[in-house]
Order: structure tokens, then C-alpha cells, then sequence
């Protein structure tokens, strides 16, 4: 057993030796290559820099140095077609590859103009949270003397929130808020492109599942009702953005804004949960107020934000905030009192409502070339 240990511990350090002789022979070749093109020798280079771009023994560094080299070669012999050739395979390497004006001759910048060599497009993922600001059309109650004891997401239509709510003559003495923030989560999959001087249009696919919190007071009877409405919604976002400094290639950090619409459609809608206090304690979850044609599951919507990238090689990550404008009512008015159990259980019907949005993400674009010259069809 030690004989055969002894024999794998040799092997492999033979390996390793011959890789590492290999890896250095082939920055040899290179520092060689560099050396016979400075003296003029221009048909030395190839063959010494073929082999080690075949079997993959350079660095990536190693590798655009020698494609750079090979590029230049074949411009400076005339060898037009293999001089493209090789600037292709350079992109592949370093996709945005750039020159340098105080090193680099005119002839290679003259050829790499004549190459695509942004992104054809770009593939961003993003995800967060979002707060659910829900705008209050017409106000409905069981009772007509509402006068602000409904609460969404802790404040009434006019801006009073529940915890100011101590109104001594109401037979609900004390009360203790449920309310929050509305917050949900969701995610997006687009495919943006770029069109003219950092202005892009992107298309793509959105889940959102958000939330309203509620309570409504019924202040001659004695009852509050608690309760919160989630939907999970699809939506299809339309894109235009702006990104500053969108050419400067050397900077890192790119702010940009972005404004565009949605098609919106209810995949779920309905109560999570809902609680009727006061009187007999009545409480229930799992409602779908779509089964009921309470709520529409078609709308549109139009948002704006801002955000910054960071640049990341080619990719980049991006951090943004937006907010989303609903256009139509969410509550079908006709069906409102449709839901029995709602309305005579928990003493509740839906007010008319645009549910509106704001929300933060995080995300990560990632930049798809495919260099080729420009006037190639």
C-alpha cells in the first residue's frame, strides 16, 4: 500500500512539474513573440503562439496579449481576412476590449471600428421588496357614517393614522393596530438593448405578490374588523432607461433613470387573513375574491425610478427604486356586497382602491456580445 501511494504522490508530481514547465514554456513564447514583432519578424510570431492558444495553456491576460499580437500581425503582412479573424477571437476573450490611443497604432484602431463590440443585448434579473401604498377612490362601509374609521395600512383618506385614534365616544375604547408597511416581494426576468447614446428599452416578465392591510371601525355597534388583502399578480413591464456616462467604459459606478408600463394581470387575490372583533369573534383566511368577481384581474400600470450600476467586467450589478402607478380600480363596485361572508360575518365590504407601489431592488445584468464586422450581413 505505501509502494502504491508513493507511485501516485510521483505521478502526480510529474504532473504538476509538466504543467508548470508547460504553462512557463508558453509565457516564453510569448515574451518571444512580443520581442520578434518589436524587432520586425513578423512571420516568426504565429507559430510560436498557435500551440499554446490551441491546448488553452495561456492566462486569460496571456491569451488577449497573444490575440492582440496576432491581430496585429496579420495587419501589418496584409493578411486582411485573418487579421479580422483574430480580432474576433481577441473580442471573445475581452469582449469590450479597449485601445489604447497612446500605444496602440491607427491601422488597429481603424480595424476595430469596423466591429460590433457592445452588447447585443442584455439578460437582468432583479428582486426585492415592494410597500403597497393602496389609493382610496370611493369609501364603503356596511353602515353609511363611515367618516374615517377605515384604516389602510395604518392611515385613514385623509391622512389619520390609527394609532391617533382615541375618539372617546366611540364604544371601541381602546384598539391595537395591526397595520404595517403592506410589504410583499417580487422578481423580474428582461431582456434589454441598447439604442442610441445610453438611452435602452427593455421588455420582460414580473411576479409580484404584494398585500393591503385593513381595519374598519364600526363605531355604533361596537365592531372592528381586521383583515389583510394579498394578490399575486404577472406583469409585463415595457422599459425605457437613460444611464449616464453610458460610453465611458472606464467608469464603474452608472447612474440611470427609467420610466415605463405594465400589463397587469390577478393570478390570486383574496383575504390571508380576516378577523371581526367586538360581539361574537369571527375569523377566516383563504378567501378568493376572484371566485367571487369581486376584483378585476386585468389593469394597467405606469412607473419611474432611478437606480446605479456597478460595473463588473462586462456585467454589471444594479441597485434601483421605483414606484408603480395602478390606473384602473381593483374593486369591481357592482360585486362589492356579492361576498356573504365577508360582508355579514366580518361586517366589511372593499372600497374602491388603485393599488399603487413603492419598491426597492437589487439585480444583476448580464451583457451578450457576439462580435462580427459591422457591414457582415
Amino acid at each position: 500500500m505505501i509502494f502504491m501511494n508513493r507511485i501516485v504522490v510521483s505521478i502526480l508530481a510529474i504532473f504538476l512539474m509538466a504543467s508548470w514547465a508547460n504553462a512557463q514554456t508558453c509565457t516564453q513564447r510569448l515574451n518571444q513573440a512580443e520581442d520578434d514583432y518589436e524587432a520586425g519578424r513578423l512571420s516568426r510570431v504565429p507559430s510560436q503562439l498557435e500551440k499554446c492558444l490551441a491546448d488553452g495553456s495561456f492566462t486569460k491576460e496571456e491569451a488577449i496579449r497573444a490575440r492582440k499580437l496576432l491581430t496585429l500581425v496579420y495587419i501589418f503582412s496584409d493578411q486582411e481576412e485573418k487579421a479580422e479573424t483574430a480580432l474576433v477571437e481577441l473580442l471573445k476573450v475581452d469582449p469590450e476590449h479597449q485601445l489604447n490611443p497612446q500605444v496602440d497604432p491607427a491601422e488597429l484602431f481603424f480595424l476595430y471600428d469596423q466591429f460590433r463590440t457592445a452588447p447585443i443585448f442584455k439578460l437582468s434579473f432583479r428582486g426585492g421588496v415592494n410597500s403597497s401604498y393602496p389609493q382610496v377612490i370611493n369609501e364603503y362601509s356596511v353602515q353609511s357614517n363611515l367618516q374615517d374609521r377605515a384604516f389602510y395600512n395604518g392611515n385613514t383618506t385623509s391622512g389619520k393614522s390609527s394609532y391617533d385614534f382615541t375618539d372617546a365616544k366611540d364604544s371601541i375604547s381602546t384598539h391595537s393596530s395591526t397595520q404595517g408597511m403592506g410589504l410583499g416581494a417580487w422578481g423580474e426576468v428582461m431582456v434589454e438593448r441598447h439604442l442610441y447614446k445610453g438611452i435602452e428599452v427593455g421588455f420582460g416578465i414580473q411576479g409580484r405578490i404584494s398585500n393591503y392591510n385593513v381595519e374598519s371601525y364600526l363605531h355604533d355597534t361596537g365592531l372592528k374588523a381586521t383583515l389583510v388583502n394579498k394578490q399575486v399578480a404577472i406583469r409585463t413591464p415595457l422599459l425605457l432607461k437613460y444611464t449616464f456616462n453610458y460610453s465611458n467604459r472606464e467608469k464603474k459606478l452608472l447612474p440611470y433613470i427609467f420610466a415605463g408600463a405594465s400589463f397587469d394581470y390577478l393570478l390570486s387575490a383574496g383575504y390571508s387573513s380576516a378577523r371581526r372583533d367586538g360581539g361574537t369573534t369571527v375569523s377566516f383566511n383563504g378567501t378568493n375574491m376572484i371566485a367571487s368577481n369581486q376584483v378585476y384581474r386585468s389593469n394597467y400600470s405606469f412607473f419611474g425610478g432611478l437606480g446605479t450600476k456597478l460595473r463588473v467586467k462586462t456585467h454589471f450589478l444594479t441597485i434601483a427604486a421605483r414606484y408603480d402607478l395602478s390606473m384602473l380600480n381593483y374593486v369591481k363596485s357592482a360585486n362589492r356586497y356579492s361576498d356573504k361572508q365577508s360582508t355579514f360575518d366580518l361586517t366589511n365590504v372593499e372600497s374602491d382602491v388603485k393599488l399603487n407601489f413603492i419598491s426597492v431592488s437589487i439585480g444583476y445584468t448580464i451583457s451578450i456580445h457576439s462580435p462580427k464586422k459591422i457591414n457582415d450581413h
